[in-house]
């Protein structure tokens, strides 16, 4: 069953860019922010 987090905030999370550089949700706090996932077919 699938859980929809409608107008609910954002779990924390983290994640590395292509230079390895590691990136949190909370560094960007008070900014707007665009996340584009995207599957990697390969």
């Amino acid at each position: 069953m699938e859980m929809k987090r409608v107008n609910q905030p954002a779990v924390p999370f983290q994640l590395q860019d292509a230079a390895g550089q590691l990136h949190r949700l909370s560094d960007y706090t008070g900014f707007w922010l665009l996340m584009v996932f995207h599957r990697h077919l390969g």
